[in-house]
């Protein structure tokens, strides 16, 4: 960890500039020498806003809080808190003596799809564990959809990054459980995020009440048995409704081409409009089609998990509607 840390110190400061690592405080912050200032670096697990707030607790304030990647509202409440912040994305922000940085993030080149990451089967399975199905092929397979071998990859996948515990021996009823729901949830929030998608289009709506603004155009949907579900702001409406405003709202709709979702839009009387107030979008995969649910009287929801991390990605109040998001849904499980 001295080493990522000191990488990551160096990387955002000029190349003529020494840093050495110089030792552990009291605390177990991390100190690392950068000329002749001595920074106080304390990492976290995880770049969201609420493990941020907790870390911030830890002791004495830090000068520098860093992460493999901060959230833009992780970024922003650091700032607002007087600490400094630094994450593996190049990006950096902090003052400390005569020190002063302050970086945007480098781009992150793609990545090949293989075995070894996260694929649009495995997000899928991760949200059918993560709303509480056990971490058993069969119970998998019947609440999914997906074939026993792509719940059984999925699964060995999730056991060999620690995400999945083991405890019995191999077979379709093999017992599994979850090492820890909130490494989980934040494993597959970044995996949303890194894997990304296409954007749809938008369409102009005056809705003055978004939730009975989308129930109306779900029923035209229904009408034609077209498979639809909300997230991000509209579904946390629903789930944990939060007084603040979110955009954009954005429907998934079982269309697999920008045509075909143009045609659910003509088919609701929906206008295409660049900068339109609700987007459309193909459905991530036909497991989080299958796991979608009606949450209210006549609105359907993608899973929560996918919610979140769909929140996550809209910004500083995403970010907190997310939080606020998995905080009631933590309770509700208890």
């Amino acid at each position: 960890m001295a080493e990522r840390v000191v990488k990551g110190v160096t990387a955002v400061l000029p190349s003529r500039v020494f840093v050495s690592y110089a030792g552990t405080d009291a605390n177990g912050d991390l100190l690392v020498r950068v000329a002749e200032q001595l920074l106080r670096v304390r990492w976290i697990e995880r770049g969201s806003l609420g493990l941020l707030h907790t870390r911030l607790s830890d002791g004495p304030q830090p000068d520098v809080l860093m992460a493999q990647r901060l959230s833009s509202a992780a970024q922003r409440a650091a700032t607002d808190a007087g600490v400094g912040w630094i994450d593996e994305t190049g990006a950096a922000e902090f003052a400390v003596g005569t020190i002063v940085v302050s970086r945007t993030s480098a781009p992150i080149p793609a990545t090949p799809k293989s075995a070894k990451r996260w694929t649009a089967s495995t997000l899928g399975i991760t949200e059918a564990l993560l709303i509480g199905v056990p971490a058993t092929v069969r119970t998998l397979g019947t609440a999914t959809g997906a074939s026993a071998s792509t719940v059984g990859l999925a699964l060995k996948f999730l056991n060999n990054r620690g995400l999945l515990t083991s405890q019995a021996a191999r077979g379709r009823n093999s017992g599994r459980s979850v090492t820890d729901p909130s490494q989980l949830l934040e494993s597959y929030a970044d995996a949303v995020t890194n894997i990304g998608g296409a954007a749809g289009p938008q369409v102009g709506v005056l809705w003055r009440d978004p939730l009975e603004g989308l129930s109306q155009i779900g029923q035209r949907w229904d009408e034609e048995q077209l498979e639809w579900a909300a997230t991000g702001a509209l579904s946390a409406a629903a789930l944990a409704p939060l007084q603040t405003q979110v955009t954009p709202m954005v429907v998934y709709v079982d269309a697999a081409s920008p045509a075909r979702l143009a045609a659910a839009a003509q088919t609701a009387g929906l206008r295409l409009i660049e900068g339109g107030r609700l987007e459309l979008r193909a459905f991530p995969s036909p497991i989080t089609r299958r796991l979608s649910a009606e949450v209210s009287p006549r609105l359907r929801s993608v899973p929560w998990p996918r919610v979140y991390a769909d929140l996550r990605d809209t910004g500083v109040r995403g970010e907190a509607a997310a939080e606020h998001l998995r905080e009631v849904m933590a309770n509700e499980s208890r």
